[in-house]
């Protein structure tokens, strides 16, 4: 039994090497950052509907609001005329219409507080976004210069010595003489 699961685990290990083997890390790379810049457009997008809905509900709280303001004047001038009927017509008014005011200012008070809490994630993506980006650029780059290394490690013979022997040196100094000797006899 221990045997067959030795075996087992062997094939699961080799598979995963396998797999591991056509794994383009480059392609796997450069196909996070599409889906990263894809889920960058959906929370852009998702950013600018709640700017828009915070930006009517502005607009429908303005205008309620120049409206309770309007039948806040009528009441205060029927107060002032003893129009008590007319007075419970516009407080029976008024009443919804302040209920709808309250309402609408949580409204925004909420898109605001949700508008920088999208904001602050967007930042935050697209910080990993250009850092993901950046190491992509390097991993790109390291296999370049990979490969370079290893074509010029091909073609440059190893045993090249680092240190010249005293023979090169007197070689090159007698050629040097020469071809001086040569320029000056023309």
């Amino acid at each position: 039994m221990a045997i067959m699961t030795r075996i087992v685990r062997l094939c699961r290990a080799d598979i995963h090497g396998v797999v591991d083997q056509m794994e383009n890390k480059g392609l796997i790379l450069k196909q996070y950052l599409r889906d990263m810049e894809r889920e960058l457009d959906q929370n852009e997008s998702m950013l600018k509907k709640i700017l828009l809905s915070r930006d009517q509900a502005k607009k429908e709280y303005d205008i309620y609001y120049n409206e309770t303001e309007n039948v806040e004047q009528d009441l205060k001038m029927a107060l002032e005329k003893d129009k008590d009927n007319i007075a419970r017509q516009l407080i029976k008014k008024l009443k919804p219409l302040s209920r709808y005011l309250k309402e609408i200012g949580c409204y925004i008070e909420t898109l605001d507080k949700e508008i920088v809490r999208h904001e602050e994630c967007l930042k935050e993506r697209r910080l990993q976004h250009e850092r993901l980006r950046l190491r992509s650029l390097e991993y790109g780059r390291g296999l370049v210069r990979s490969k370079w290394e290893k074509s010029i490690n091909s073609t440059i013979p190893r045993e090249i010595s680092v240190e010249t022997s005293d023979a090169e040196i007197e070689m090159e100094l007698l050629k040097r003489k020469e071809a001086i000797k040569g320029g000056e006899q023309r």
